[in-house]
């Protein structure tokens, strides 16, 4: 669809306006979390292509990943899980803090060859019905030489495990800390995303969305989406009057 140029700020916060009021909040993403689209740094290196490894079976190594929130470490996950899916490989995906409402039995006959990839494992702290039954799954995957891909935000010795045996077998796994991206590897990520959706985005509005936006990828990428079906509805390019409409209107 081509892009028309509006150089009103008035006419680009009316249609931010517009948009904000129809589009919803929170949009799947777009492009999909892969490793192409994943930022690797000097000092994520060496983790990213650890878990390559392990996605295109070629070690057995049993990988933790360590990071705050908003790190990146899900992004990995997904990207290691669609990487080996679409390689032909069995995968089992547990996104531990969206799971653990649900009943243990969600896990049962998981991870028996392939692939295990659990995502946010320290969300079952202090659960012991959980704790088990993760501690099942992890010892099966073991035994099956089943290749495990674990994320948590802090260290096994830091997780209020009520299992130490959980705590144990999460220490033998080889542990990455997952830092946040500065700045300059945040706006690489951030025009690479939109490059992927077709977008244009200028040094103007991406400095802009990084001085007045929150700074996780998460976050600006959710951002970009909005961005993306806003200039896409109404025809528009992205500009800094615009990106602050919408951002007002939240």
């Amino acid at each position: 669809m081509t892009r028309r140029d509006d150089r009103s700020p008035r006419g680009d916060r009316t249609v931010a306006a517009d948009a904000a009021a129809q589009l919803p909040l929170r949009l799947a993403l777009s492009s999909g979390r892969r490793f192409e689209n994943f930022e690797v740094t000097s000092a994520n290196a060496e983790l990213v292509d650890a878990v390559r490894r392990v996605a295109a079976e070629q070690t057995p190594e049993r990988v933790l990943i360590v990071g705050d929130a908003g790190s990146g470490k899900s992004h990995l996950l997904e990207a290691a899980s669609e990487a080996a899916s679409a390689g032909g490989d069995a995968v089992a995906f547990v996104p531990m803090r969206e799971w653990r409402s649900q009943h243990v039995d969600a896990v049962r006959g998981l991870g028996q060859d392939g692939l295990l990839c659990v995502d946010d494992i320290d969300a079952a702290a202090g659960d012991r019905g959980w704790e088990e039954a993760l501690l099942a799954l992890v010892e099966a995957s073991a035994s099956r030489q089943t290749r495990l891909l674990a994320s948590a935000g802090a260290s096994p010795s830091n997780i209020s495990f009520v299992l130490a045996d959980l705590r144990s077998r999460l220490s033998a796994a080889t542990l990455y800390r997952l830092r946040e991206l500065d700045d300059e590897s945040r706006a690489r990520a951030l025009r690479r995303h939109a490059s992927g959706r077709g977008l244009d985005i200028s040094d103007d509005v991406v400095g802009y969305v990084l001085t007045r936006c929150r700074r996780d990828m998460p976050s600006l990428v959710a951002l970009l989406d909005r961005l993306d079906h806003c200039s896409m509805a109404y025809q528009r390019r992205l500009t800094v009057p615009l990106v602050r409409g919408l951002i007002e209107t939240d």
